[in-house]
């Protein structure tokens, strides 16, 4: 299928500068790296959409790029306010001295194959989240992206964050099937919407798991 390979090649050429960056190099230039390479995604995300014929790629970035902003909302919640995640120091810049600028954009990444598999499915869409945020859970660790604090976990993910991130592919696709081709002013509306949901989602289920026990 041609498009999934276009897509495979995108994400190729993203998972080689990824891999030469955490091999040869340490903070801070690596923490440039990373968010060279998240910026290079979103810049060739829209310009492959626009060479390759896949112009709803196009559409789904534009979802997705508000989205990934407004995805600081919740990183700085549990980073700053509760104290359960921590971002180490790679050498980016900061956003409130907590969350490195490079997350506004790196939730483009998972989110949009999670939204070009699903098809339009919220259901799918919230069982691949559920696989490829579990994935990037116990990878963060790995390469010193991020990291659980304090809450109960099983080879390195956190339990509280499992449910609310299915939740997150549930209610990203259901937005963007219903607001994907709408103005910009709905299309930001609805991406920070899914954003004020999932960090919702993510306090109870702290709640629920560390602090009542349930």
């Amino acid at each position: 299928m041609r498009e999934l390979r276009d897509a495979l090649i995108l994400n190729g050429l993203l998972a080689a500068g990824g891999w030469a960056a955490f091999q040869y190099l340490h903070a801070p230039m690596l923490g440039l790296a990373v968010l060279a390479l998240v910026i290079a995604f979103n810049l060739l995300l829209p310009l492959f959409a626009r060479n390759s014929g896949h112009g709803h790629w196009f559409d789904l970035w534009a979802f997705l790029l508000p989205l990934s902003v407004f995805q600081v909302v919740p990183d700085w919640v549990l980073s700053q306010l509760i104290g359960i995640l921590s971002f180490p120091d790679l050498g980016a810049p900061r956003i409130g001295h907590h969350v490195p600028v490079y997350m506004a954009g790196m939730w483009v990444i998972p989110l949009f194959w999670v939204l070009l598999l699903a098809r339009g499915s919220t259901v799918l869409a919230g069982a691949l989240a559920l696989l490829v945020f579990a994935a990037s859970e116990w990878a963060a660790p790995v390469f010193d992206l991020w990291r659980p604090r304090n809450v109960g976990s099983h080879f390195g993910v956190a339990d509280y964050v499992l449910l609310p991130e299915a939740l997150l592919g549930w209610a990203a696709a259901y937005a963007y099937r219903e607001t994907g081709h709408a103005g910009i002013a709905l299309r930001i509306a609805a991406a920070a919407a899914v954003s004020v949901f999932y960090t919702g989602a993510l306090v109870v289920s702290y709640f629920l798991l560390q602090r009542a026990g349930l």
